[in-house]
């Protein structure tokens, strides 16, 4: 009896299945629908989030995100740290972030808790290695079953570019980041070539007319239009080894690839915290306001740093290969984005520290940018005489710290050039030097309360029964025990910008 129920409803089940085909088919709104579920609930009512105050410093931001990692019981470099949120801002000339280096150094973790303590939306994505297509990422109409499997990255893609006022969940206003976690299990060209080619059309785009990609919504029905909009970022993680796939000069070409260091001295974690719900949440708009989208580097240090990619590109020559422009123009602005020199540009194109932080960045995309393209040049004979060596005295004469990763590139490939190390980074009077100027930058005087502040004079304003606007100068300082200089800047501020979910 038992045996018959069994065979019974397999029978039940093919007859279902099969009856899908004599159904009718399900039509182009249906399948949007399934798309546009969503997969982000966004906080509401009592717990939605503010959002970070306009005009917040973007260092003071920064390093909330650094001290609040610490406190989670993670730590990240500094420069890592700055390089991450500064490669995601020349996001129009270098689409794709992606994170190299040894396994278990936090190269996953490091997207997950920017975004979680900077306040951006956040999916990682666990990429498959029989994914050999957009479809395979992304989801396609599954005609057997007549439904549209939409994968999770669709819909958080479909959510990012919704208005909230068509839904409630619409992610629009925020920024959001997409992680394509150990990305290079398949070929990331497969995949995420039309991606690739279409964020690089972001450069030149007006804020009507963005690139969008074709999503396919079965035979005879028009495709979707996802709109790749400047408010979505992506970033990805790599490891090297025997099941991965190398990235194509292509890939490389059109991403910041970011080495992690070799650690030195591994860190106990006494304790397992969980994350507590983040506080605020990052506008689009308070992004934008962080991004320089025209170069402003002195003709002089513009010429200065130009001349030595320049001089790699001649040696480059000797042996058939090249940088093209697009090169150059990635770090250029990369070096006017990154937020040391942004703080001390302030001061002058002559100061000391602005030249320091300018050559810091420099040397990171010289890592970043430059380094992987030599690889697979032989490691002997005419290529090294004429191409590595001259490479390398060049380094040496302008004092970049890299010439030891530089000579371990090439014992380590086999015969061939392969960058694959970051210990450069652990040179204790580099991490000096570049803690100095985080804490010099630090140290500049802001005009806008931090969120930390907001809540204080909140809690202030409430006690005297007085609307937070309508604080004075002294009040403020009462309040905060600051300078009467910054209080009337914060006095002025707040009778302008009335922070959102105030008093």
């Amino acid at each position: 009896n038992s045996a018959r129920l069994d065979e019974n409803n397999k029978l039940i089940a093919a007859i279902e299945r099969l009856n899908v085909g004599y159904k009718s088919e399900v039509g182009r709104d249906d399948r949007l629908e399934q798309i546009r579920s969503g997969v982000i609930a966004r906080p509401q009512g009592d717990a939605a989030l503010t959002v970070w105050p306009k005009g917040t410093s973007e260092v003071t931001w920064l390093n909330t995100i650094k001290d609040n990692v610490s406190d989670f019981g993670l730590k990240f470099d500094d420069r890592i740290l700055y390089s991450f949120h500064t490669a995601l801002k020349i996001s129009e000339w270098s689409p794709l972030t992606v994170l190299a280096g040894v396994s278990g150094t936090g190269k996953s973790e490091l997207p997950k808790l920017y975004s979680h303590f900077g306040g951006l939306n956040f999916m990682s994505v666990p990429v498959q290695p029989n994914w050999d297509s957009q479809e395979s990422m992304l989801g396609y109409f599954n005609a057997i079953d007549n439904v549209f499997d939409a994968q999770p990255i669709l819909k958080f893609l479909v959510q990012s570019q919704t208005e909230k006022t068509v839904n409630p969940d619409g992610l629009k206003d925020m920024m959001n980041l997409v992680l394509l976690d150990e990305m290079n299990l398949a070929h990331v060209e497969m995949y995420f070539a039309d991606f690739l080619s279409k964020l690089e059309e972001r450069r030149s785009a007006h804020k009507n007319n963005l690139p969008s990609i074709d999503i396919k919504l079965g035979a005879k029905l028009e495709p979707y239009k996802l709109s790749l909009g400047r408010n979505m970022l992506f970033a990805g993680t790599m490891n090297q080894d025997e099941t991965t796939k190398a990235l194509s000069d292509k890939v490389l070409d059109r991403g910041v690839s970011i080495y992690f260091p070799r650690p030195t001295t591994l860190i106990t974690r006494e304790k397992l915290k969980t994350l507590n719900a983040p506080s605020h949440f990052l506008s689009m708009q308070q992004w934008v306001s962080w991004v320089k989208f025209e170069s402003n580097l002195p003709k002089l240090e513009q010429n200065k740093y130009k001349d030595i990619v320049e001089d790699i590109n001649n040696h480059l020559g000797e042996i058939g290969k090249a940088l093209g422009h697009r090169v150059w123009q990635s770090i250029e602005y990369f070096m006017v984005n990154h937020p040391l020199v942004l703080a001390f540009s302030e001061n002058g194109f002559d100061d000391a520290n602005y030249k320091k932080a300018l050559h810091f960045a420099f040397e990171d995309q010289l890592v970043q940018k430059v380094m992987p393209k030599l690889r697979g040049i032989e490691t002997r004979g005419i290529s090294k005489d004429r191409c590595l060596s001259p490479i390398r005295a060049l380094l040496e004469d302008e004092k970049f710290n890299i010439v030891a990763d530089f000579e371990r590139a090439t014992v380590m490939g086999h015969g061939q050039f392969m960058w694959c190390s970051a210990d450069y980074l652990n040179d204790e009077a580099s991490q000096k030097e570049y803690q100095e100027l985080v804490q010099a930058a630090s140290s500049v005087p802001s005009s806008v309360p931090t969120p930390e502040q907001f809540k204080e004079l909140n809690v202030y304003a409430r006690k005297k029964s007085v609307e937070i606007v309508n604080l004075s100068a002294q009040q403020i300082i009462d309040c905060l025990g600051i300078s009467g200089f910054v209080a009337k800047d914060f006095a002025t501020y707040l009778s302008k910008n009335t922070p959102k979910g105030s008093a």
